[in-house]
């Protein structure tokens, strides 16, 4: 009898482990559930700067799983359109997975490393924002 109560109890302890678990795996794939979700509303916006023949391009790179609206670059403190050539402008949109790309004016007054800055709206927040220093 006493064997059986001390099984019982056992058995009634392992439940309870179990349960909990259970219960903490459950919390876990309901967090990485919710973590998908706010990745896909997120754009992640970087700039890289690539060389195209004898010139040099700004590319920004969306990696995120959004669309990245209303982006603006900043280059050593100035809007980027100061430094770009010819009739190349900003890209206002970047669909995930994409890149867009302009063509930058470099001299001796104007070259690497530059402090740049993009910032953009995307189904997550607005005015997400993205510094780094660009060199060859």
């Amino acid at each position: 009898m006493i064997v059986s109560i001390m099984a019982m109890v056992r058995s009634l302890q392992a439940q309870r482990e179990a349960n909990a678990l259970q219960g903490r795996i459950a919390r876990i794939e309901e967090d990485r559930e919710l973590q998908r979700r706010l990745e896909s509303l997120q754009a992640k916006l970087k700039p890289e700067l690539r060389k195209a023949g004898s010139s040099y391009r700004l590319y920004l790179v969306n990696s995120g799983l959004a669309e990245a609206r209303n982006i603006r670059v900043r280059m050593d403190g100035v809007p980027f359109s100061e430094h770009m050539v010819g009739g190349d402008r900003t890209p206002s949109t970047i669909g995930p997975g994409c890149e867009a790309s302009c063509l930058l004016g470099l001299s001796l007054a104007n070259s690497p490393p530059f402090d740049i800055e993009v910032q953009w709206d995307d189904d997550w927040e607005m005015e997400r924002s993205y510094r780094t220093t660009l060199t060859f």
